[in-house]
């Protein structure tokens, strides 16, 4: 569980908190994944617009289940909202196949490879006027099903006996509307400071090719916080 907290006051006022939760099962022949990351962020400020900085939450599981030693088939399911961005809600189901590249006691490297159906909703919003206009723009809000293909990697290193190294980049082209995708980055390093204690950082991109009008297509994060660990 990753835990990071900031505020100041004076000059600036905000807060920022971000929360991180990753766990993962491991069996003879499979393995289930959970994870989820929430970061929101505030500028309190009288004059400050916005006031919210940031809202966003994301989450999802994986479950693998090992085909052969170096074979193995999956299945996931994400889930995302942007208040920023207007985004209610994301929700992303798929599977497919995916390899073991690298798989040692301090490397591992996955190739994965399936189908996803996203379905999605935006809400309406307006955007205030430009001026030498004076007539704001009204955003109607949508809904989107699409399918879509999965290809991706997941990596993770340790180094030495205290500091583990994550990253997983994964692409999503839209087969329902050709030409448009999704894509998303995490970087992550953990360092230990004791057996339950330690300190964390990432980092996450999460791009999108066709947002609605007004908002951004590109979204980064970067954190860093304390991590608690409990093993079983």
């Amino acid at each position: 569980m990753n835990l990071g907290f900031a505020v100041t006051r004076g000059n600036s006022e905000t807060k920022n908190l971000n929360i991180a939760f990753n766990a993962t099962r491991k069996g003879f022949h499979d393995k289930l994944i959970l994870y989820t990351n929430s970061i929101y962020a505030t500028n309190e400020l009288p004059t400050a617009t916005p006031h919210t900085t940031a809202n966003s939450t994301g989450g999802g599981a994986r479950y693998d289940h090992d085909f052969s030693p170096r074979v193995f088939g999956f299945v996931n399911g994400d889930f995302l909202s942007n208040a920023l961005q207007e985004l209610n809600l994301r929700a992303t189901a798929g599977g497919g196949i995916g390899v073991h590249a690298i798989k040692n006691a301090f490397t591992t490297f996955d190739l994965l490879a399936g189908l996803n159906y996203t379905h999605e909703g935006y809400s309406s919003f307006t955007i205030p006027p430009a001026p030498p206009s004076t007539t704001a723009t009204v955003i109607p809000a949508k809904t989107d099903s699409l399918a879509g293909l999965t290809l991706g990697d997941a990596f993770t290193q340790k180094i030495g006996k205290g500091t583990v190294i994550t990253q997983n980049l994964f692409f999503y082209p839209d087969l329902t509307q050709t030409g448009q995708y999704r894509g998303t980055f995490n970087f992550g390093t953990v360092t230990k400071l004791n057996k339950w204690l330690g300190w964390q950082n990432s980092f996450a991109d999460i791009y999108v090719s066709n947002p609605p009008t007004g908002t951004k297509k590109n979204d980064l994060q970067i954190a860093t916080g304390l991590n608690f660990s409990f093993t079983h």
